[in-house]
């Protein structure tokens, strides 16, 4: 889920970036293609006016599509295609554009990706323009190489700076689970999907039993320990596509996705698990409450969170180290931890 957000986030910054790279690209192009035509240079006015309609077609079908990456990547050959065109038919009063528009694919797509768009379009000028016979061919190749290596080199830093940088908003610090932030963007992410295709997702609320009693025992460092070593159990034994997310001291919010009748036998054995591992720096035993609610139709991201709670809120009341379920609370007032699952 925290990839997904990441995603998310990721194409609307693209999207702003190819609103203003059209924007400025517009504001380039069309008044040559206005000169152009003025001057009867037909070809060059009708190719520069193709490149504006469709910047603008483009564009907007991305805004309107949210398929951003795929329209991202047209757009990349798109103007690519272009430079080299009127590049062909204008010659050398054309050439200075090859610059500005290989820097702009890497905006638009990924280095690797731009990298290899750029090259191709290099190889076309090479093979199809005549303007080599004006200027120096291994100057070309050194200018278009250093600009492509130097974009490339500092695209692939802010890419990864740019995901640093969401790691950093979505994951608790001290334990590696997803912080608040990120729950609130995959709720609502799992009841889109949920709505969609008719899924069943769960969602767990736990909270470590007695845990002030760790803190003022064995001291916060230790405390700080125990949350690490549970996140790292739970991790373990939940599948790769569940997310865990620390919703504040030591309660924290697990969403679980479909997994048809065995919900009550996965919360169970993750329990045990916790129960069996989990101890104080002295070895003894530390327990969870968990209350879990079942996605169900309509319901809001609110509602499904309080669900849960009132589930944990009965788990506690009945005496700690159980599960109970939304759904099913008034059958299970046992207070046999198995009972209820």
């Amino acid at each position: 889920m925290n990839d997904i957000m990441i995603n998310q986030l990721q194409e609307k910054y693209q999207l702003s970036l190819m609103w203003l790279l059209s924007a400025v690209a517009i504001l380039g192009v069309f008044p040559f293609a206005v000169m152009r035509y003025l001057e009867r240079n037909f070809t060059a006015a009708i190719i520069d006016i193709v490149l504006v309609i469709g910047l603008l077609v483009l564009v907007a079908y991305a805004h309107q599509s949210k398929n951003i990456r795929l329209v991202s990547a047209i757009l990349a050959v798109f103007i690519n295609a272009g430079v080299v065109a009127i590049v062909i038919a204008n010659g050398m009063d054309s050439f200075l554009w090859v610059y500005p528009v290989f820097a702009s694919t890497f905006i638009l797509v990924k280095p690797i990706e731009a990298f290899g768009i750029n090259l191709a379009a290099g190889i076309c000028l090479l093979t199809l323009s005549d303007i080599f016979s004006t200027i120096s061919l291994s100057s070309y190749v050194v200018t278009i190489l250093m600009l492509s290596l130097s974009t490339f080199v500092y695209t692939s830093h802010s890419e990864k700076q740019f995901k640093l940088l969401e790691t950093l908003n979505t994951v608790d610090a001290l334990t590696g689970a997803l912080n608040r932030r990120a729950l609130s963007s995959d709720i609502k992410s799992v009841i889109s999907t949920s709505q969609r295709d008719n899924t069943r997702p769960l969602l767990a609320l736990l909270d470590l039993d007695h845990f002030k009693s760790v803190n003022d025992q064995y001291g916060h460092a230790a405390g700080d320990q125990v949350l690490q070593h549970f996140v790292a159990l739970i991790k373990s034994n939940i599948r790769q596509h569940d997310q865990l997310y620390r919703f504040g001291g030591e309660e924290f919010v697990l969403l679980i996705h479909q997994i048809h009748d065995q919900h009550h036998a996965f919360i169970n054995n993750l329990r045990s698990a916790i129960n069996k591992d989990l101890k104080t720096p002295d070895g003894k035993e530390i327990t969870v409450s968990i209350g879990v609610a079942l996605w169900t139709p309509v319901t809001t991201e609110d509602a499904w969170l309080k669900r849960a709670d009132k589930a944990l809120y009965l788990a506690k009341a009945q005496g700690r180290d159980r599960a109970i379920f939304s759904e099913s609370h008034e059958q299970h007032h046992t207070a046999d931890p198995a009972s209820l699952l």
